[in-house]
């Protein structure tokens, strides 16, 4: 029973000590419980390229710089996350992942790594080394590449660098099709079914030919019709409406659209009135 707890406790045990390798931890000089969760929540942004090595970056001075992502930079250095080599092949740790503090505003976040080796020069008065790592917005960069914005020098009490990712870019809103759209479309292809259905099902079953396989072609011819008679009644509203300010029996001079009952009434009514003239 004791092996069989041990082999899975083993394989946690493994699984924690890789996690606990490729993050950051907040430095501990933070108290404010607040600002630390404020800080852990800004790491996230990085999380896409935790543990991605930067390639090497080389100076005209002839320092190198190492860089991983809340990494380890190599076994020798545990829980350094970037390391300065000098011309005389001399490694000096800049600072630990488990020593970081996180700034970010707009398009740019910064993750500074402390607890570096001691300076020995009486420029810092033998202070600690510190990177700070400018991440800025490049949404055609995905991978990691460290850069140095001026140059580096070991005189410098502190270091900067730039990687510019696409991780660091904010995201873009899901824009999706708006609800007129989708009716549009779903208007569409209810049509558009209805046409070819009806049109095959008249065809290979009914036996229709030409204008016949139309569906419903009857309705159609007449949708003409409808909407003229429909524009008349809202737009003459003395005639549809029973407009009680003029009056039915008022003669009116309009001559243009009236419903067809209305002009053949018209038109017999001047028949007998002309009939009435030539008879002797």
């Amino acid at each position: 029973m004791k092996m069989v707890f041990f082999g899975p406790l083993v394989i946690v045990m493994i699984c924690v000590i890789t996690l606990t390798g490729a993050t950051c931890t907040i430095n501990q000089s933070v108290k404010n419980e607040t600002e630390i969760a404020k800080q852990l929540k800004l790491l996230q942004t990085l999380d896409p390229i935790v543990g991605k090595k930067s390639q090497q970056l080389k100076t005209v001075n002839g320092y190198m710089y190492d860089f991983v992502v809340c990494g380890d930079v190599d076994e020798k250095h545990t829980g350094a996350s970037i390391i300065q080599t000098s011309p005389s092949k001399q490694t000096k740790v800049l600072g630990y992942n488990n020593q970081s503090l996180v700034y970010s505003k707009g398009n740019w976040l910064m993750l500074t790594l402390q607890g570096g080796d001691s300076y020995n020069n009486n420029t810092c008065n033998s202070s600690q080394r510190e990177a700070h790592i400018l991440f800025v917005c490049d949404p055609f960069q995905k991978e990691v590449q460290i850069q140095a914005p001026q140059e580096l020098t070991d005189t410098s009490c502190y270091l900067q660098f730039i990687v510019p990712n696409k991780v660091i870019c904010p995201k873009a809103p899901d824009e999706g099709l708006s609800g007129g759209a989708i009716f549009f479309i779903l208007l569409f292809v209810t049509f558009g079914a209805y046409f070819t259905f009806g049109f095959f099902y008249l065809r290979l079953v009914k036996g229709a030919k030409g204008i016949e396989q139309i569906p419903n072609v009857e309705f159609w011819f007449r949708l003409g019709n409808i909407l003229a008679d429909g524009c008349g009644a809202i737009c003459r509203c003395d005639q549809y409406c029973g407009n009680a300010s003029v009056s039915a029996s008022t003669p009116t001079t309009y001559n243009g659209y009236s419903p067809i009952e209305e002009r053949l009434a018209r038109d017999l009514q001047d028949t007998d009135r002309d009939s009435a003239l030539l008879s002797p």
